[in-house]
């Protein structure tokens, strides 16, 4: 999911709060820290990564089934770990692992976020983990995960409402505001997308009112390899995706590429 701060902001007042705030805007985290226990997964592990520059990641770990990936998810700007604990437990429950690192900023982990650095704590947690790996990318993650798999890692990329660029993605929402030399998160995926070979799946609600379906559909027609899919999910907006329908596709995809 991806924060609707955007949304509720006055146009008249976009340009003085990206000035002032951008940062606060593009990563409005939830900090609220709860174990996997207390979210209702009590078989994810917590477990902690350390960064160079002194910071403490929170990442939920569960361990792949022989024969099966494991899966590092990325998850929105919006909420906290806990608000997946269902998605987690149901991956882990088909066989899957479950690799969940929390933003700086977020669930717990210290530090301040950015993208640069985001994108560098992502490939270090993807490094700690061994056996196939699928980065699985929701919407602000979805931009994570484009990076890191186009730097070379994981093994095949799960995308959630993509976009385009946070550039764009306020362009749509404000057309009438020209706010691009004030935007230093950029998370341009687009022109990052076409290096990615790794097998793709995209997932995009087709009532999606944050995320028009246009940029998830740029998103997939950009990538670089040959072996995509995208699942437009009728009737549904950016959240809210994981329906009866999505769940089989995307697990059939997984089984497709991975399952021994």
């Amino acid at each position: 999911m991806l924060s609707s701060l955007f949304l509720i902001l006055s146009t008249s007042y976009v340009e003085w709060y990206l000035e002032r705030h951008e940062l606060a805007a593009v990563y409005p985290f939830d900090t609220t820290y709860s174990t996997p226990a207390d979210a209702g997964a009590p078989k994810l592990v917590e477990t902690t990564v350390e960064t160079p520059d002194g910071a403490t990641l929170i990442v939920w770990r569960a361990a792949a089934s022989a024969g099966r990936p494991t899966i590092v998810y990325f998850p929105g700007n919006a909420g906290a770990l806990k608000d997946r604990a269902a998605r987690f437990a149901e991956l882990i429950d088909l066989g899957f692992g479950v690799v969940a690192p929390a933003y700086r900023g977020s669930s717990g982990s210290t530090g301040a976020p950015e993208e640069t650095v985001l994108v560098e704590d992502a490939l270090r947690i993807v490094d700690t983990v061994n056996g196939t790996v699928v980065l699985y990318g929701e919407s602000l993650g979805a931009a994570v995960a484009i990076q890191v798999a186009t730097m070379g890692a994981g093994d095949a990329v799960v995308l959630e409402a993509p976009f385009t660029s946070l550039v764009d993605l306020v362009a749509a929402q404000y057309p009438t505001e020209d706010v691009r030399d004030l935007i230093t998160q950029t998370w341009d995926s687009l022109s990052r997308i076409g290096g990615l070979r790794q097998p793709l799946l995209v997932i995009h609600g087709e009532e999606d009112r944050l995320v028009p379906q246009d940029m998830g559909r740029s998103v997939f027609a950009a990538a670089g390899t040959r072996d995509k899919v995208f699942l437009s999910v009728p009737a549904q907006g950016h959240a809210g995706l994981w329906t009866a329908d999505v769940k089989p596709e995307l697990v059939a995809f997984l089984v497709r590429n991975f399952d021994n």
